[in-house]
């Protein structure tokens, strides 16, 4: 009787194995978003916030709009 159950084991293993091989079609669960490019742009507003920063602290310690008089 346990002769009949080994060759279905091996069967079923190696199955298993084959199918660990090649990733499915179809992904199942969480997948990665799709970027929509975004990238260039992001990176241009931190720079131009950065540029307004670096003004803004520039006219106060020079006073030039007045702020200390």
């Amino acid at each position: 009787m346990s002769d009949n159950k080994e060759p279905k084991e091996k069967e079923y293993m190696k199955a298993s194995k084959e199918s660990l091989k090649h990733p499915p079609d179809q992904k199942e669960g969480l997948q990665e978003p799709r970027t929509t490019g975004y990238k260039p742009l992001q990176i241009g507003i931190v720079i131009f916030a950065i540029l307004v920063i670096i003004v803004v602290i520039i006219g106060i310690s020079n006073g030039m709009w007045g702020l200390f008089n």
